[in-house]
């Protein structure tokens, strides 16, 4: 347990019947005054974790297991993702967790962490992503799925509307959801009732189905809520006043659709909408901007800094309303704040002497060039520019392994292109690797197409192929992966080598082979570039300096983005130093085909804290994102540990990038890939 000002970290436990006991991490603030309702477990969230494991598949008591069993499944305004991990641990093929809050979606990860989720032992598939019920250009584009969730959803009029938007967006034919919910004011729900059947949804209500006596189900879990619902007057007095607990399911026809404004193409369009907005905002800022000398790579900003090299500096802020504005009317009504939860809060906030009515900003300050803003952040810059000379002859200098080891060690990535901003790789070998990468990949998703998957939008993870999240249209496409020490990794004079595989022809064969030598063949022209600086970075020597730097390739492969691949939200690969990626894009890579976004300094965060101090909070929202535009041929660096996700692919092209992966002795990467491989004819992806 740790305290901070006025938040109390800890680790509770969820313990239903017929499901492995689920940790997890909450922050709860003061009992009077509940800053944030995602970042703890509610009792309405224990009631419905219950009521998944007790249901069955079949609707009664068929033996056909719990309900999530076998489905993709999506948890909207997940919290804490206590029942998002509930399912995962029933035997649901996939889960995605959302939320809008920050705070909630790190809790989310960490919870998903400390369960095993993240390892290569997980059975299911769990990611998390931000998802704002009331604005279609956060939702998750070209997926679909077969099981919605949501408990303790419903605090605002508003919600009745929004939240029923985002479940059809997201609801595949055939698809059940299921809403659990603690009454705290007349009206919601009928008001949610109504909005679900707007969208082509006929709800049912269960009244008496969920409770806090410990005689009518799980004891053990029930008393755990009902300590929850004794502690907070809104969680456990409120909601019996107003009407109790109730569950509301509905189920999707097989041949149900969304209406048209929530269709798959009504997301896409609001996604390049959004995109647009951003983009057009962003020259705007850059045409108000005052120039100065010297100006170099760096791009400061807020939320988003577009980085074509030599990129100059914006002033970027972010503004947020704490709140709406009081309603007024009866206090039982579905339009009166006096007896909502969040109403209250909004009151306790005032009574702190907090201005609920301002606008929050950040602003960050313009420098006149860009030594100015490496002096102030004390950040080296991240693009590095070895001569003609160094490019002509294949090998870098002192001063460019010096510069590229330094950014790699302190902004945790570092970028690799000639003076005149072409790539180090020569055309012949990139055209080689092009055409080899993208033939092996189309084999390999037509092998999956074969087993019955939706390539577009399932999860499935293969010893050659993964896509990892729902409707991602990413495929990771690799080599066998390696463990770095032992024998396991290769040098520079080695070579990758393939295991033996149940390929169904020869050309399958010749395509895996051919792939893997083209990727080889970059392997051994980017590591006299490579090596010296991860040398020099310090990331391949022990913590506590007792060994030398001891390190090999453990995989090569090449990620590539479909036309339309949504951007990704920020994530850290690992948390073991002694990793690090290299990037050669195979393609020019502009800010339309989605190059990669980076939190600048990240890697040096402590992934594994459960509390935040204030001082971590402010940089780590101060912390500036750039998105460095490649060229084919160029080579990017980065510490696996750092914030980064891919962006959206806004062109009609793929976008192929080989990759490298470098590991210090005894290291080896979180998202290691399954002994399955996609040529057994008895594999299902399911990793």
């Amino acid at each position: 347990v740790r305290r901070g000002g006025m938040v109390l970290t800890v680790t509770s436990l969820l313990e239903v019947d017929g499901c492995p006991p689920i940790k997890l991490r909450e922050e709860r603030d003061n009992e009077d005054v509940p800053l944030r309702t995602g970042c703890r477990v509610w009792s309405c969230a224990r009631l419905l974790a219950e009521w998944l494991a007790n249901r069955s598949g079949g609707g009664e008591d068929d033996g056909a297991g719990p309900i999530v069993v076998g489905r993709d499944v999506l948890e909207l305004g997940a919290g804490t993702g206590a029942v998002g991990l509930t399912c995962a641990a029933l035997g649901a093929s996939s889960v995605t967790m959302t939320d809008r809050d920050e705070a909630t979606l790190a809790l989310m990860h960490t919870n998903a962490r400390i369960n095993g989720h993240y390892d290569a032992s997980s059975t299911c598939e769990v990611c998390v992503q931000g998802l704002d019920w009331g604005d279609p250009a956060t939702y998750i584009q070209g997926a679909s799925y077969d099981l919605v969730v949501a408990a303790d959803v419903l605090y605002l009029p508003e919600h009745c509307a929004a939240l029923p938007d985002a479940v059809a967006a997201h609801l595949a034919p055939g698809g059940k959801v299921v809403v659990a919910c603690g009454l705290r004011r007349r009206g919601l729900l009928d008001a949610l009732v109504n909005s679900l059947r707007s969208v082509g949804l006929d709800p049912s209500v269960e009244r008496e189905t969920l409770g806090l006596d410990p005689s009518g189900g799980d004891a053990r879990n029930r008393r755990a809520a009902a300590v929850t619902a004794s502690e907070h007057a809104h969680d456990g007095a409120q909601i019996s006043a107003a009407g109790g607990y109730v569950l509301v399911t509905a189920a999707a026809g097989p041949d149900w659709k969304p209406p048209e404004r929530l269709s798959a193409r009504a997301v896409a369009d609001a996604k390049r909408g959004r995109e647009e907005e951003e983009r057009n905002e962003a020259e705007r800022n850059e045409a108000d901007r005052p120039r100065g000398r010297g100006e170099g790579n760096r791009t400061p900003g807020a939320r988003r800094s577009e980085e074509p090299k030599g990129g100059d500096g914006a002033v970027a802020s972010e503004t947020a309303t704490t709140r709406e504005e009081d309603r007024g009317g009866d206090p039982g009504e579905i339009d009166s704040d006096a007896n909502s939860a969040m109403g209250d809060f909004l009151d306790d906030f005032e009574d702190l002497g907090v201005d609920a009515g301002a606008p929050v900003m950040r602003t960050v300050p313009v420098a006149d060039n860009d030594d100015d803003e490496d002096e102030l952040d004390n950040l080296p810059p991240y693009r590095v520019h070895p001569s003609p000379a160094e490019v002509a002859s294949g090998a870098p200098s002192a001063s460019t392994i010096a510069a590229a080891a330094d950014s790699l060690a302190r902004n945790g990535f570092v970028v690799l292109e000639a003076e005149d901003g072409s790539g180090l790789v020569a055309p012949v070998c990139l055209d080689s690797a092009l055409a080899a990468s993208d033939g092996y990949l189309d084999r390999l998703l037509a092998a999956a197409k074969a087993k019955g998957l939706r390539v577009d939008s399932d999860i499935f993870r293969f010893a050659e192929l993964c896509s990892r999240a729902r409707g991602g249209r990413r495929f990771d496409v690799t080599a066998e992966r390696r463990r770095c020490g032992n024998g396991g990794s290769i040098t520079n004079g080695g070579s990758i080598t393939l295991p033996l595989r149940p390929y169904p022809t020869s050309d399958d064969e010749s395509a895996s082979a051919t792939a893997t030598d083209a990727w080889d063949g970059l392997r051994r022209v980017a590591d006299p570039w490579v090596s010296p600086a991860l040398l020099g970075s310090g990331l391949m020597v022990e913590d506590d300096g007792s060994h030398g730097a001891t390190f090999g390739v453990t995989a090569v492969g090449c990620v590539t983005s479909l036309p339309s691949a949504p951007e990704q939200h920020f994530h850290a690969d690992g948390r073991e130093r002694g990793i690090v990626n290299v990037f050669v894009p195979l393609v020019d890579v502009p800010a339309s085909m989605g190059p990669t976004h980076f939190l600048r300094g990240s890697h040096a965060w402590d992934h594994d804290s459960p509390y935040l101090t204030r001082e971590q909070r402010r940089a780590r929202e101060g912390a500036e994102e750039v998105v460095p535009e490649l060229r084919r041929g160029s080579i990017l660096m980065y510490d696996y540990r750092v914030f980064h996700r891919g962006g959206a692919n806004l062109t009609g092209k793929r976008r192929p990038v080989a990759y490298v992966m470098y590991a210090r002795n005894g290291t080896e990467d979180t998202w290691n890939f399954p002994d399955e491989s996609v040529w057994d004819p008895d594999s299902t992806g399911a990793g």
